[in-house]
């Protein structure tokens, strides 16, 4: 009976003894609040309605290349860039100050995008939440004023309508930062540092850094309701009806100033003829005062009317001259003038309310390409723009 409380007092001599070291650990119980809730939210409508695009990773610091462009989609995921449509000497609007975080949330295996192109292919598993963020950082916008409907209707005018159908115009493009971290399980017995999430009764920690990623994503106009509003029979018609009215105008032009440059040349021919004739008479005057003794004032008389009369003609023939001169100068500017809008006309010839945005119906297209000019012009486009 001593035996058995001499050993019940060593083992609680020994348990007494351990407890500062236990209180030394600092080993502490903590609450977490249950994260599972806030997990996977949705993301906003404003994101969900763009286009994305693989590889475009080139045009990350320059999206404004990317507005305005035609691009075909093929294969549901697949598109090929026709040619960039934008009036000259009026680049797309840019927005430098874009700052806008559209989406902060943690993510869960449940999330309905989990690596999807849309967020940058960040993927959460089993064992892992991933906290994300989304951000636009720059954006860029084609004005209507600065889309050629004139260029458009006539490059598209033999494009065969099944195929005009798959054809999209990228009004707006976007860039936005996506901004990930992932989060660990970690079980009863592990130790945990970092920062700590709670969801569902399991615990996850993340001593990482965020990672970051871009996405490109633009707003699509289909090619058929960018020009529902436009009649583009009538454009071209009215586009070609103006080019041969400047052209009647610039030849009618060329014809007046050819007229106004004979007449000066007529006018010069005469006037030198009159100064020659002048210039012959007193030429004989004086050859016949020389073979006198002496001059007469009648003689003087004559020959000093002559010779003014010879200052004048030689007057009349200087300024004719100049306004010859002037008159050649201005027909070869008309003539040129008309020869270049003869040149415009025989090109139009040969290549002879504001738009709907439409979401289309690919969200996400996973290759991209550039279409060789021969490529585009098999597809029905009379010109190519780059």
């Amino acid at each position: 009976m001593n035996k058995s409380l001499l050993a019940l007092g060593l083992t609680l001599l020994m348990t007494l003894d351990r407890l500062p070291a236990v209180a030394q650990g600092h080993i502490m119980r903590v609450r977490l609040t249950d994260g599972a809730p806030t997990l996977n939210a949705n993301l906003p409508r404003d994101y969900t309605d763009r286009t994305f695009i693989k590889g475009l990773a080139m045009y990350r610091n320059k999206i404004e290349d990317l507005t305005g462009c035609l691009i075909l989609l093929e294969d549901r995921d697949k598109a090929s860039i026709i040619g960039q449509y934008i009036k000259p000497g009026e680049p797309p609007l840019r927005n430098q100050t874009l700052a806008d975080v559209l989406y902060s949330s943690k993510i869960s295996t449940a999330f309905k995008m989990n690596g999807s192109y849309m967020v940058a292919s960040v993927a959460a598993n089993h064992a892992s939440i991933v906290e994300l963020i989304i951000t636009d950082i720059g954006g860029v916008l084609v004005p209507e004023t600065a889309v050629p409907y004139l260029d458009i209707c006539k490059a598209a005018k033999n494009v065969a309508p099944e195929l005009k159908k798959r054809i999209y115009y990228i009004r707006s493009a976007k860039l936005s930062s996506v901004h990930s971290r992932v989060y660990q399980e970690v079980g009863a017995e592990s130790g945990v540092s970092g920062t700590v999430f709670s969801a569902g009764g399991k615990v996850y920690s993340s001593s990482d850094q965020f990672k970051t990623d871009y996405v490109v994503s633009v707003d699509l106009v289909s090619l058929n309701n960018l020009l529902l509003t436009k009649n583009c029979d009538n454009l071209i018609s009215s586009n070609e009806l103006a080019g041969r009215l400047q052209s009647d105008r610039a030849r009618q032009d060329a014809d007046r100033a050819e007229q106004e440059r004979r007449q000066k040349e007529s006018e010069l021919k005469t006037a030198k003829a009159e100064a020659d004739d002048l210039k012959r008479k007193v030429a004989e005057i004086q050859e016949n005062l020389k073979k006198q003794s002496m001059t007469t004032d009648e003689y003087r008389h004559q020959v000093e009317g002559l010779r003014r009369d010879l200052v004048v003609a030689q007057q009349r023939v200087n300024q004719v001259n100049i306004e010859f001169k002037q008159a050649e100068s201005n027909t070869k500017v008309v003539q040129a003038s008309s020869e270049q809008q003869q040149q415009q006309q025989t090109r139009t010839a040969a290549a002879t309310a504001a738009p709907l945005v439409q979401k289309s119906d690919v969200n996400v297209i996973s290759e991209v390409k550039n279409l060789s000019e021969e490529e585009v012009k098999k597809m029905g486009f009379k010109e190519v723009k780059q």
